[in-house]
């Protein structure tokens, strides 16, 4: 584990291990590198896994960063740990900047798989998916109060009622108890940024294979998204999970663990 600072002087908490070609995961909204713990332990064995903290998560400190500035960051992360060719994995709003690093240095980027991921979070006329516009308002203006309660009934509505009922569900909310909190200013940074980012123009300039991984009941990313991502993006693989909402690894890690194993050796 390392902590790292960026040319603009973000410091971002690593983690590196295993030795290989490298996977880069990326995790989502309110999230830490911590909630990739069974993909760390199914790649370590036959990768170099490198697992950042986004900027006020995790173990990272807070410093007010645009989507492309994150983006931008992590590059010089990579860059600093020596990573030419990168394998990118990234969850939800991880998704926009695993985008945008593609655009950014789209010569170092062997292939990127996206679980409940979309190129644009924030519905909208003519685009049937995402989150209500209305609803991230009220989300954000919850945040100025007790945050971390509004967090967890967030957290909560990302997995299906058949999630919630399994016994996996358990172990998901004693990992998501016992990470580090995100800060309030880093969450509603961060719910600005999926409710303006718009990166649905990027899809056409990427030229490495590209995975969607997707749980059936995801309510952010339902079938007709990925019905429309599938007429853009003809090349791209499409796998479902059955009964799954926005966090398939980490209910059906098995599951998810093969689906993006068979894809990195394509």
């Amino acid at each position: 584990m390392a902590l790292i600072k960026t040319r603009r002087g973000s410091e971002w908490h690593v983690e590196t291990t295993g030795t290989g070609e490298t996977v880069v995961l990326i995790h989502g909204f309110g999230a830490s590198g911590c909630w990739w713990q069974a993909q760390k332990d199914f790649l370590g064995a036959g990768y170099q896994v490198v697992t950042p903290d986004l900027p006020g998560h995790g173990q990272s400190s807070w410093t007010p960063s645009t989507l492309a500035q994150t983006a931008m960051d992590l590059g010089d992360i990579l860059n600093s740990l020596g990573v030419v060719q990168v394998n990118l994995v990234a969850s939800s709003l991880g998704g926009l900047v695993a985008l945008e690093l593609c655009c950014l240095m789209p010569e170092n980027i062997k292939c990127l798989s996206l679980v409940g991921s979309l190129p644009k979070f924030a519905r909208g006329d003519h685009y049937p998916a995402g989150l209500d516009i209305d609803k991230i308002h009220i989300l954000s203006r919850q945040f100025d109060g007790n945050y971390l309660s509004v967090l967890e009934i967030f957290f909560r509505s990302l997995f299906s009622m058949k999630e919630r009922q399994s016994d996996r569900y358990k172990s998901v909310k004693d990992l998501y108890r016992t990470q580090p909190l995100p800060g309030r200013e880093a969450l509603k940074s961060f719910l600005d940024i999926l409710e303006k980012a718009d990166l649905r123009d990027r899809l056409t300039s990427i030229n490495c294979p590209v995975q969607f991984i997707t749980g059936t009941e995801d309510y952010i990313c339902p079938r007709a998204i990925m019905d429309w991502l599938s007429a853009r993006m003809p090349r791209a693989r499409f796998d479902f999970i059955d009964g799954c909402g926005h966090l398939p690894f980490l209910v059906e890690a098995k599951e998810y663990n093969r689906l993006l194993g068979d894809f990195l050796v394509r």
